[in-house]
């Protein structure tokens, strides 16, 4: 659990931000925006305000689990110290939703669209560098049917994955300045292509390295 200890920060920051600002609310959160950035869903205030700490929580918790029930657990000592970091940084960014969540919905204006795609294309950028490091497994990385069954593939696509990762992550902070309808058809294309490389590449990784 020392591995984890920021993470258990933020999750208790992130409860403590919550009791503070519930009294403060609206009774009911905006908690999901459309491609012109307009709220279109809301909650009530006392599920919303502790929906994201609840998610780090369970998120952290399995996180933990899934080194010690995974058939190539082993791998997990090879990569220990990027699965922290990968872990940290998932749970930073939850964070980061959260907060900016709670200030638009205290009155703040924050533009959502723009600061979720800009902290997803980030997101992107430092996971594409730490990619190429994970080695195989069944729940951390690239799974395809391929790469789960051949590590030479896992190796040749996580390598590529690493770079794919970053361009992706580039255009989705280039995509979040356009306008709305724009945004989501420059994200959509963004993602199949990258979804598209990252799966043609792992079968003929595979069939060339069998």
């Amino acid at each position: 659990m020392r591995k984890y200890v920021f993470s258990l920060i933020l999750i208790a920051v992130s409860l403590g931000i919550s009791a503070a600002v519930l009294p403060y609310l609206p009774d009911q959160v905006a908690m999901h925006w459309n491609i012109n950035g307009e709220a279109d869903q809301f909650w009530n205030k006392s599920y919303a305000v502790f929906f994201a700490p609840l998610l780090m929580m369970a998120m952290l918790g399995l996180f933990i689990l899934l080194p010690k029930i995974d058939p190539k657990k082993e791998n997990y000592k090879k990569f220990s110290g990027s699965y922290t970091i990968v872990v940290n940084l998932l749970i930073v960014f939850f964070f980061l939703l959260h907060i900016v969540t709670m200030g638009y919905n205290l009155g703040f204006a924050i533009d959502i669209s723009l600061v979720i795609l800009i902290a997803v294309g980030c997101l992107f950028i430092i996971l594409g560098n730490y990619l190429p490091r994970i080695k195989h497994n069944y729940f951390m990385g690239i799974r395809t049917p391929w790469t789960l069954a051949n590590e030479k593939t896992w190796r040749k696509t996580h390598q590529l994955g690493g770079k794919v990762f970053v361009t992706a992550g580039v255009l989705i902070i280039a995509v979040s300045f356009l306008p709305g309808l724009f945004k989501f058809i420059s994200l959509m294309i963004v993602m199949v292509v990258m979804l598209l490389v990252l799966t043609v590449s792992s079968y003929i990784f595979f069939n060339r390295y069998q």
